[in-house]
């Protein structure tokens, strides 16, 4: 690559930067639009990512790397300036195929673009990185075993602390390690559309490296792909769902039946919905809900794409049901809004996103959503709770808080339905999938009937 196209990437790197920690972009839709904007060739597509994605995953040791040797906490600087400093200092500490002396260089360059008068302070710094490397460690830098264990592993020093009461360290270090494994493309074949065994056949003839899942019937594990995943006619004909196996999970326990009158209160984008109209054979009816209109639309456009015809999208505020509907459901599924905490390996800038105190706001809401969907359930029927979290406070407790108050319902064993065993010793009847147990995402469902 000549050095004047690393220039203009790295430029596009640090604003691509700004937009995801400063504008509140989130990180795979910014390289999309990036890539596509500027037809980037696929080397430099290559080279754009790994300094995207290395910079935001090593961010809070590269921050107490600017800190130590500025004196200065990261929101006394300037932002730009931040995001110059963790983009070379990625390079210095982690590309090592970037001479130094270039990591350097180009950004003291980018700051007299982007940043004037400060390149002289960006210098200081960067020579100071190359000058005390070997004091610039880990076990130099953090204060304490959980700023050890956050720096070495990349997760927010709160995250830690509290995984640490949670799960031990030797947990805490297996969950962090697996959020830092590249995440491994899973999808669900679509039924409706086309055989398990006619879809392998398509996805080996394109040159697509591909396994069968061990865990769900209708999943599939994809090694390794050509072309745009978007694009590929195995998506655009509806063949193909991309979904991880937890999140596959929630629609066998469920166990849609065919004829059934379900209500998926929380539904965008609608993976799940689509997979239980699949279960059910596109025979019933799905009301599928969101608050917001955009998603709403998202709603019918994955039904047309993966031809489900007994799905209805509603725009609808699931706090108030009752107020949207007067008829009784068969099943419910409340598929909360949550922390997002079991999928980090695939949300890689959602780890800086969360704060503690953003936790505390998620149980009160879903069991607001829960109380609200408990009315509309059919005498007999089912309740599906699910989340796509491993914080405890909006898993079992959110549940058992609901069932105190609603004794009209009692717990199901939600692992009967599941098609494969968890990691788990399940003594409350509720599903409890962990990442670096059951090697998928972090995911919380129960099943609770009403009497």
């Amino acid at each position: 690559m000549a050095e004047e196209q690393q220039i203009n990437i790295r430029l596009l790197a640090v604003k691509a930067l700004s937009d995801i920690n400063r504008n509140g972009a989130y990180a795979n839709l910014v390289l999309q639009k990036y890539i596509s904007t500027h037809k980037l060739s696929d080397l430099d597509r290559r080279f754009f990512t790994e300094l995207v994605y290395g910079t935001i995953r090593r961010r809070n040791y590269i921050d107490a790397i600017i800190e130590y040797l500025s004196k200065r906490k990261i929101k006394k600087l300037s932002s730009m300036v931040v995001e110059i400093l963790r983009l070379s200092i990625y390079q210095i500490i982690y590309m090592d195929k970037v001479p130094e002396s270039a990591a350097v260089n180009e950004g003291v360059k980018l700051t007299k673009k982007l940043a004037r008068g400060l390149d002289a302070f960006v210098n200081a710094i960067l020579r100071n990185v190359l000058r005390r490397r070997e004091e610039l460690v880990i076990e130099t830098l953090a204060r304490n075993e959980a700023e050890r264990i956050a720096y070495t592993y990349n997760q927010p020093h709160w995250l830690v602390t509290m995984w640490l009461k949670q799960l031990g360290e030797a947990g805490t270090v297996a969950l962090c390690e697996w959020y830092n494994q590249t995440p491994t493309l899973t999808a669900r074949i679509n039924t409706l559309v086309a055989t398990k065994t006619t879809v392998l056949k398509e996805m080996k003839a394109l040159g697509w490296e591909v396994e069968e899942s061990n865990k769900l019937p209708d999943g599939v594990v994809i090694h390794h792909h050509t072309g745009n995943l978007e694009k590929s006619s195995l998506v655009l004909e509806g063949k193909l769902s991309f979904m991880d196996e937890a999140s596959m999970a929630v629609a066998h326990v469920v166990d849609p039946k065919a004829g059934e009158c379900i209500l998926d209160c929380c539904a965008a984008p609608g993976g799940k919905t689509m997979h239980m109209a699949a279960l059910m054979e596109n025979k019933g009816h799905i009301i599928a809900g969101d608050v917001h209109a955009h998603k709403v639309e998202l709603l019918k456009q994955n039904a047309k794409r993966l031809q489900v015809t007994c799905v209805e999208a509603k725009q609808h505020d699931a706090t108030k049901l009752k107020t949207y509907y007067n008829k009784l459901f068969d099943k419910i599924v409340v598929d909360a809004p949550c922390s997002g905490l079991g999928v980090l390996q695939k949300k890689l800038d959602m780890r800086w996103r969360k704060q503690e105190e953003d936790l505390n706001a998620f149980p009160s809401l879903q069991l607001v959503i829960l109380n609200s969907a408990a009315p509309l359930v059919k005498n007999g029927g089912v309740l599906v709770y699910s989340t796509c979290t491993i914080n405890e406070e909006e898993n079992e407790q959110v549940v058992k808080a609901f069932l105190d108050k609603h004794p009209e319902f009692h717990l199901e064993d939600a692992n009967a339905y599941l098609p494969f065993k968890t990691s788990q010793v399940n003594t409350d009847k509720m599903v409890h999938i962990l990442p670096y147990k059951d090697e998928m995402d972090g995911f919380f469902i129960s099943r609770m009937i009403k009497d």
